[in-house]
């Protein structure tokens, strides 16, 4: 029995390989674009080995080793951390308050800065600190 095969033309164009490549620069730039945003306050975070997803809606609160707060990159008094805060919280009170603390900072100090955050009406808090490997620090 002899079967035959009819050759037919290929007249559409092959858009299969041209996704691939799309799909692929955009997983490319996705994996390779950073969504975690700092500021450009030097402060010096603790470590820690495990990994917390940031939150999209957050307040960075910044304490220095020289004892000055920041709020957004803004520069506050420690009397007036409770007001700002409650500013900025108005707008949408489901937002996370940050807390990026020198490792250098005083647990003290840390603690009096979460009480006058607290004072602004927020109890969702996030403590940030730097991801190190376990193995760097042996």
């Amino acid at each position: 029995m002899k079967i035959e095969l009819a050759k037919k033309r290929i007249t559409t164009a092959a858009l299969i390989s041209f996704t691939d490549v799309i799909f692929l620069l955009l997983l490319f730039l996705l994996i390779s674009s950073s969504f975690i945003t700092h500021s450009g306050i030097k402060v010096d975070l603790p470590a820690s080995t495990s990994v917390e997803n940031e939150f999209n809606k957050n307040i960075s609160l910044t304490l220095t080793a020289n004892n000055e707060v920041f709020i957004n990159d803004i520069a506050v008094q420690w009397d007036d951390v409770p007001a700002e805060l409650n500013k900025r919280l108005i707008d949408d009170p489901e937002q996370v308050i940050v807390v990026r603390a020198d490792q250098d900072v005083v647990l003290k100090k840390i603690v009096k800065l979460l009480d006058l955050a607290r004072q602004s009406g927020s109890n969702r808090f996030f403590l940030a600190t730097d991801v190190r490997n376990k193995l760097a620090d042996e």
